[in-house]
């Protein structure tokens, strides 16, 4: 696995899911977010499918929808697989945002997300970068029902943060 994906935390591959436990190498794929505040990580978590996949079900019909368009309409994704494929450099498909395409370096805050199945990476749509400014536009757009869902996830997967720690709440997105 990319050491851009483990985690911060413990600087060692992510081996569980955050939510319910199982272990990454025996899912059939996974998923890595890493929400960064300049340069310092300060969320991160690993995934699984069904768990994504379950977390996605939750989510209203206006939120997928606008989710959908939000994505559809600042990314393009013929000419992202046309210019990166399968085999370019991990680091090249996170040097900039994916909507905006503002440099990584130039931003005060951004996710990374990243898709896997065992310790590969899938390249593709993933890894991507989205910037903290496009995060913020597609929040807006979601409903209050998918909002309560992301906290809730937020509040039982993450009990008891230091004071000093600010979870991505309701308001920001993690690219899930």
């Amino acid at each position: 696995m990319p050491v851009t994906f483990d985690s911060f935390e413990t600087g060692k591959p992510f081996r569980h899911c955050c939510d319910c436990g199982c272990e990454l190498v025996h899912a059939e794929m996974y998923i890595i977010n890493q929400s960064f505040a300049g340069d310092e990580c300060v969320f991160e978590f690993a995934l699984c499918m069904d768990c994504r996949e379950k977390m996605h079900n939750q989510l209203s019909e206006p939120s997928k929808v606008a989710m959908f368009d939000f994505m559809h309409d600042h990314i393009d994704m013929e000419q992202r697989e046309e210019q990166l494929g399968t085999d370019s450099a991990t680091e090249d498909y996170i040097t900039s945002c994916i909507t905006c395409h503002q440099p990584r370096s130039a931003t005060n805050g951004y996710t990374l997300g990243a898709m896997f199945a065992g310790h590969e990476l899938i390249k593709g749509p993933f890894p991507m970068l989205m910037c903290s400014t496009c995060e913020e536009a597609l929040a807006d757009s979601l409903s209050d029902e998918t909002r309560k869902v992301w906290d809730r996830f937020i509040a039982e997967n993450f009990p008891g943060p230091p004071s000093e720690v600010k979870l991505p709440t309701g308001s920001k997105p993690v690219l899930i």
